[in-house]
């Protein structure tokens, strides 16, 4: 054995140390070394005041802590299962539910495409057809109706954009 070379039970001493500052450290960074005074001071003195139920609180708490500890590690891995079971069943329909939903989507945003293509080529067409006819009105305009009546339209003579239609005229004849 080496001279330099620590020895087991040193090594082991040293890690106990280590491990009991790492609690030590996160003890610390839950309850505040001043919180934890002031409990063991009040405990402390309830126990110099009262020892005979001091000594039955401890009694029953040292024979009840592994039941309530096994009882609080059985409930949270219930929980634990039961949410892991509710997010794969979720899972598993959403699947399923998202077979129908992607083609349903395609064929709807299909649709869709082809109704705005339509509505879009309808208004160039029509639009294109507006500037094409010579047909302007200025002032008043008389229109003879394929059914022999005729509609007189006026325009008001502001910059105004509406129209107003008067009434239908009796017949006439070419």
């Amino acid at each position: 054995m080496a001279v330099n070379e620590p020895s087991s039970k040193a090594q082991t001493q040293a890690r106990a140390q280590d491990l009991l500052g790492y609690g030590q450290r996160q003890v610390d960074r839950i309850v505040s070394p001043s919180t934890r005074q002031k409990a063991y001071n009040s405990t402390s003195a309830y126990a110099s005041d009262r020892p005979l139920l001091f000594s039955f609180f401890l009694v029953q708490l040292l024979f009840s802590f592994l039941p309530l500890l096994l009882f609080v590690g059985f409930a949270l891995s219930t929980a634990t299962v039961a949410f892991a079971s509710a997010v794969a069943f979720s899972l598993f329909w959403i699947g399923i539910a998202s077979l129908f939903l992607i083609p349903t989507l395609f064929i709807t945003s299909s649709i869709a495409s082809l109704v705005f293509l339509w509505a879009l080529t309808t208004f160039l067409a029509g639009r294109w057809v507006y500037n094409v006819l010579p047909v302007s009105v200025r002032g008043d305009a008389r229109l003879n109706l394929p059914n022999g009546k005729q509609v007189i339209i006026e325009k008001p003579q502001r910059n105004g954009v509406g129209f107003d239609i008067k009434t239908e005229a009796a017949e006439f004849k070419d």
